[in-house]
């Protein structure tokens, strides 16, 4: 299977030395870097979900969470919350963790340094009566440093991630259960979207494989890990950073719906 963007951005060379460039790259860039994972001894992963709340598709995979046991991040859009507050109000009840994923999704390597803050103050906004947390995920990964430092100043820590299914197209669920469990490990921080905010394909958003797949990884993972949210999981042990300055093709913004 080749590997996937993500994986090339943080992985290169032997694996010890890789391993020991990469802690070294992680504690210089802590002030500026990324959450990527935590590095921890506890069997515990983060399940997150961007783009939400959605009220059809959130709730499903609200319930195959409880069905399991299982709390996750959900890095939810400020106007769908605006829009939906009932959902917002199911995952915070569960026992979900709520995060900021800018108020209506724009890149945020595309728009100026005022309108960067604007967009995680109105997402916080929304989110507040929820117990929303100070966690923030760009919309599609995307952040430069000027944009990282934004985010700094709003008193915002970037979560990230370092297992990523590429659950944005039409794949099959054991294909996306592959490429999670390839890079699963202690401490992972898993990306998932339980809707799409945008997308550059309508038949992409289509969820069905994206929640059979999470049932699939619970089931299977069952007894081997526990699921918590992201502040649980910073609370587990050592955060590690890494500087995430991704950039998507303009090509592909101008084809999203």
């Amino acid at each position: 299977m080749p590997r996937l963007p993500y994986e090339i951005e943080i992985a290169a060379g032997a694996p010890r030395a890789r391993e020991a460039v990469k802690r070294l790259i992680g504690w210089s860039s802590a002030p500026v870097g990324s959450l990527i994972r935590v590095a921890t001894a506890e069997p515990a992963i983060a399940l997150t979900f961007d783009d939400g709340p959605d009220p059809e598709e959130t709730p499903r995979v609200l319930e195959i969470l409880e069905r399991h046991g299982a709390r996750g991040t959900f890095f939810m859009v400020g106007k769908s919350v605006e829009r939906h507050p009932e959902v917002a109000v199911r995952a915070a009840a569960g026992g979900h963790a709520l995060a900021n994923h800018s108020w209506d999704h724009p890149s945020f390597r595309q728009i100026q340094s005022g309108y960067r803050r604007a967009q995680i103050r109105w997402c916080a906004e929304a989110l507040a009566p929820h117990g929303g947390t100070r966690l923030f995920r760009p919309p599609f990964g995307e952040q430069s440093p000027a944009s990282r430092l934004d985010t700094l100043r709003s008193g915002h820590r970037v979560v990230a991630w370092d297992v990523v299914a590429e659950d944005w197209r039409a794949d099959p669920a054991e294909l996306l259960v592959q490429r999670v469990v390839r890079r699963l490990r202690r401490g992972s921080i898993v990306l998932f979207h339980d809707t799409l905010y945008t997308t550059e394909d309508e038949r992409y958003r289509d969820r069905a494989p994206m929640r059979q797949a999470l049932e699939i990884l619970l089931g299977r993972l069952a007894g081997d890990f526990r699921f918590v949210t992201v502040p649980e999981l910073l609370r587990l042990g050592r955060p590690v950073c890494w500087p995430m300055f991704h950039r998507l093709p303009l090509s592909f913004h101008r084809k999203l719906v």
